[in-house]
């Protein structure tokens, strides 16, 4: 398994148009809620679904009494939570006296542990990208209907496509890539050849026979 970056552009502090540096960020996969989260650690852990959900929902609980009591509260290599305040208004603490009803809390925050960053670095693998989300230089977004008319002129010239040459050429992301060519083949636009890493992708002239649907 990968985690999938891009590379963007960062603005220049004096907004001049000069060549800009990069700098790399994560592009997410997918978002886990809180129920799709217990399942996972449930699955893989081998624990009681209910159990994991209690447990979790005790632990935020607890977490949120403890903080707003004041303390400052370490969830094993996680790291440790703590809380800010803010003024309500600007004062001289020589000239004036802030009143409790002027300091109103702010934020939680969360300081990672050294070994929790470890254990992330130490698993991480990267695997470069394109971002469906990112802006193209020209500024102009591409629909499915575009990707589907650069595919088809594809096509044309080299017969068959794999999924990486999709990924460039779409633009899309791995799992969107997979996605719209599983789509493509669905509306009897392409149909799959092959196994595993020689799987291409021709143009199906005619309505297909059901077609399996390919996982990433």
């Amino acid at each position: 398994m990968s985690a999938y970056y891009d590379l963007y552009e960062t603005p220049s502090p004096d907004g001049k148009e000069d060549k800009k540096s990069l700098h790399a960020r994560i592009c997410p996969k997918r978002t886990y809620t809180r129920k799709e989260f217990v399942e996972h650690v449930a699955m893989f852990q081998h624990l009681p679904k209910n159990m994991i959900g209690a447990a979790l929902d005790a632990c935020i609980d607890d977490l949120c009494d403890l903080l707003a009591d004041g303390n400052i509260v370490e969830l094993g290599e996680l790291g440790f939570f703590s809380t800010s305040l803010k003024c309500l208004r600007e004062t001289d603490d020589e000239k004036k006296k802030i009143r409790s009803e002027s300091v109103r809390f702010q934020n939680v925050h969360l300081r990672i542990s050294s070994t929790f960053r470890r254990n992330i670095k130490s698993a991480m693998t990267l695997e470069r990208t394109h971002s469906a989300t990112k802006k193209p230089k020209n500024g102009k977004a591409t629909t499915e209907e575009m990707r589907k008319e650069k595919l088809t002129l594809f096509l044309q010239q080299n017969v068959c496509i794999n999924k990486n040459e999709y990924i460039r050429l779409s633009g899309l992301t791995r799992h969107a890539a997979i996605d719209e060519l599983n789509k493509f083949i669905v509306q009897g636009f392409l149909r799959r050849r092959g196994m595993g890493k020689s799987t291409v992708y021709v143009r199906q002239e005619e309505m297909p026979a059901q077609e399996n649907t390919i996982h990433s």
